[in-house]
């Protein structure tokens, strides 16, 4: 009779299966641009733009879409799980085996399954710098592996020196960005060779060049890391389909290393981790040279408004070969992100970087960039 009066649910012990590690307790989410839907909805107001996520502003490719329609007719079946076709492309196209390629759900994937793949939680570290992309350090924590960060330079560049002074036996993999985001500065071919020369010789230097196609393109001297793995093995290079070629909602990037490296990833990867529609969308994304000609264009334009509007704001600009700018605003940027919503644009704040002060502005059509620039305006007056 007692106990049917108390209506107090006996809880003790239901917390038990929803502990988890010391290191995953600690762990920060990775807080991604905030949708255009999102902010409509709460504001309700329509025509948002979106500044946030480094996408292209000029969609994919024509070719990718009616790939990527065909290839639905099919998706009753699962994909081909050795994404075949588009290894056998990237290889021609790159001339390489393909025996040295992984594909996977987005560069974001491979950065994680490197980690799995070749580190000891407790043994080996993972070296990057700051300000550096934040999966390498939340790739490393999610596994239980320690994770150096070294300085950087007051133009927020790596510090070369720094980095390769943090190198021990115990570093297992090196994480680097040709160009960085969210900084967009890059490294000079001295410095990527330096890296590549004082990289302990168990470790990986794995170079993520998801911006790759838009330094090319921006500039004639940027030192690609894929001439240098025939000479150093331990080199694995990372790009995307996400930023350039305009497919990031279908999830899809590739690893170039040695194949000894692509067996061992290809051990820890999941079954059928990319849909046979982002593999159809891809290798006819790689065929449509027009469409990355303009996307590049674009981008050179793009940035050159967008640095000369936020310049004359009186706002510091970095140096970009990626499809984005970052801003230093010289004063907290929360408030000025939140401003910059209420106006309808949506851009990233940078304090999960360890940059509270900037904001990094992804490129968007002409008449979003000038409607941007208006609200950073209008914001700073205020």
């Amino acid at each position: 009779m007692a106990r049917d009066q108390d209506q107090t649910p006996d809880l003790r012990g239901l917390h038990g299966p929803f502990e988890v590690p010391e290191h995953v307790e600690r762990l920060e989410p990775y807080q991604p641009g905030k949708p255009i839907e999102e902010l409509e909805r709460e504001l309700g107001i329509a025509g948002a733009v979106k500044m946030a996520s480094n996408e292209n502003p000029l969609g994919p490719s024509p070719r990718a879409m009616d790939a990527a329609r065909r290839a639905l007719s099919d998706s009753y079946l699962y994909p081909d799980a050795t994404c075949f076709a588009l290894r056998r492309a990237l290889a021609d196209r790159l001339e390489v085996d393909p025996d040295e390629i992984v594909v996977g759900g987005g560069s974001n994937e491979l950065i994680y399954l490197a980690v799995r793949t070749f580190c000891t939680p407790g043994s080996d570290t993972v070296v990057t710098h700051r300000h550096a992309f934040v999966s390498y350090v939340l790739s490393a924590r999610t596994q239980g592996v320690d994770v150096i960060e070294t300085p950087v330079g007051p133009d927020l560049r790596c510090d070369v020196d720094a980095l390769c002074a943090a190198f021990t036996p115990r570093t297992r993999i090196v994480f680097i960005a040709n160009p960085n985001n969210p900084t967009g500065a890059h490294l000079t071919r001295a410095e990527l060779e330096q890296i590549f020369e004082r990289a302990p010789a168990r470790a990986l230097v794995i170079v993520d060049e998801a911006y790759h196609e838009y330094a090319a393109a921006l500039d004639p001297d940027y030192a690609a890391s894929l001439p240098y793995r025939s000479a150093r093995p331990a080199v694995v290079v990372l790009r995307t389909f996400s930023k350039i070629y305009g497919l990031a909602g279908l999830r899809i990037g590739y690893a170039l290393c040695d194949r000894r490296a692509a067996r061992r990833i290809n051990q820890a990867r999941r079954p059928f981790n990319v849909g046979s529609v982002a593999q159809a969308a891809a290798v006819a994304a790689l065929d449509d040279e027009a469409h990355l000609a303009r996307t590049c264009e674009a981008a050179r334009d793009g940035l050159a408004a967008l640095a000369r509007g936020f310049a004359g704001l009186g706002l510091t600009v970095l140096p970009s070969l990626g499809n984005f700018v970052l801003l230093g605003l010289g004063r907290d940027a929360d408030a000025v992100y939140r401003g910059l919503l209420q106006r309808g644009i949506i851009t990233r704040p940078m304090a999960a970087w360890g940059l509270p002060q900037h904001l990094r502005v992804s490129l968007a059509m002409p008449p979003d960039i000038a409607r941007a620039v208006e609200a950073m305006s209008a914001v700073l007056r205020a």
